[in-house]
């Protein structure tokens, strides 16, 4: 079966410069039912700055708590290739299918460049790759062609994460390819909608799951007006305070504040949220809960 629907990016919990096992089970309990898995260890739960054995602990802890019809994603972005595989096999191992693959990190790439990479990825691991286009962080721009050209250099390959903004790339890709391709940035979440994704890997899932599952299903069962009522009403007024650019620490002082996580800790070279960046997001936040008593929810 292909992996498609909303398979949320996920941060990793710290309490005293530790990893906090038991906030990923509040969490859990708190979404497991309006998703269709996660994201684990990608930039959005500071793979950079966890250990090699963080990132296997956390792995294995969350693929243990995977019911049936849910998945469990790795991310794999890394500065090293070696211990990346070590990662993808050690996910492999606990039952993971998929990993989340960016460009390789600092040097300048080219198509070659990165199609070498992710077969070496590929075979080492023997995961299905979800290729992770995000020009603005890997500095790395792909056209459709060269997407569709490293799909077909690399058939691990089965899935795109689109965070470049240029949505047209989606609808070619849908329209030349069996690829999926899940929209990959909170603030043109309804518009990846509309351009044909066929789901989300990104944080608002997680902020008003019921909502969001909601939304999608009114979305893929033909009824858009439903579905951007229930987005604008509490979806939009949340992402509209929460990014871009300050993601982590904003999420994670939220999860605080809803008894989730013990602590909004972050690790450097992040820092935490300040208290006016907080007070921005709880005012997008209770205005997306008042929308939820609008909606009868």
């Amino acid at each position: 079966m292909a992996l498609q629907g909303n398979i949320p990016v996920i941060p990793t919990p710290f309490l005293n410069g530790e990893v906090e096992y038991a906030a990923f089970d509040r969490l859990l309990a708190y979404t497991l039912d309006s998703v269709d898995g996660y994201v684990a260890c990608g930039s959005t739960g500071e793979a950079p700055a966890l250990t090699a054995q963080e990132r296997i602990e956390i792995v294995r802890y969350l693929s243990e708590r995977m019911p049936a019809g849910k998945e469990l994603v790795v991310g794999l972005g890394h500065t090293n290739l070696k211990e990346a595989i070590e990662l993808g096999k050690a996910a492999a191992d606990c039952g993971v299918r998929a990993a989340l693959a960016p460009s390789p990190y600092y040097f300048p790439n080219s198509l070659k460049m990165v199609a070498e990479y992710m077969t070496a990825l590929a075979e080492g691991t023997g995961l299905e790759l979800v290729f992770y286009d995000n020009p603005v962080t890997t500095k790395t721009l792909f056209s459709t062609g060269d997407l569709l050209q490293l799909a077909e250099d690399v058939p691990s390959i089965t899935a795109i994460k689109m965070t470049d903004h240029n949505l047209g790339k989606v609808r070619e890709l849908k329209a030349h390819s069996d690829l999926t391709v899940f929209g990959g940035d909170d603030i043109i979440c309804f518009r990846s909608f509309e351009a044909g994704v066929d789901g989300s890997m990104i944080i608002a899932p997680i902020i008003f799951p019921e909502a969001f599952r909601d939304s999608w299903k009114a979305y893929r069962s033909g009824d858009r007006t439903e579905s951007y009522w229930i987005f604008s009403r509490t979806l939009l007024p949340f992402i509209h305070m929460f990014g871009p650019g300050d993601e982590i620490p904003t999420t994670k002082a939220l999860f605080r504040e809803l008894g989730l996580f013990s602590s909004a800790e972050t690790r450097l070279p992040l820092l935490p949220a300040d208290a006016k960046r907080i007070g921005e997001l709880m005012l997008g936040y209770e205005a997306g809960k008042n929308g939820l008593l609008s909606l009868g929810v």
